[in-house]
């Protein structure tokens, strides 16, 4: 719930992302293995400009063996996220 909230709050803009930091951080805490907390966290360390912080998410996905590495990655890379239908698969599971 923490981690979907969190969500919500930073793409509703700047003025939330503090807020929404702190959910992702709730979210994790809760559930240490949890890759899309990670992930998201990530992706709004790198719209705050903290890109330390979203490379050591990047690491722990890493560590976590996730698929979700490599939509950080792109993010760090481009600074853009993707569609977020083209995360989970869901595209994929729409379209049968």
């Amino acid at each position: 719930a923490h981690n979907n909230l969190a969500y919500v709050l930073r793409k509703q803009g700047e003025q939330n992302y503090k807020n929404a930091l702190a959910h992702y951080n709730k979210a994790i805490a809760l559930k240490p293995h949890m890759a899309e907390a990670y992930m998201y966290r990530g992706v709004l360390y790198v719209q705050m400009g903290q890109i330390n912080d979203a490379k050591e998410d990047l690491r722990r996905l890493n560590e976590l063996k996730s698929d979700l590495a490599k939509e950080l990655e792109h993010v760090l890379k481009t600074g853009a996220e993707k569609v977020p239908a083209q995360f989970f698969g869901v595209s994929k599971s729409l379209s049968r």
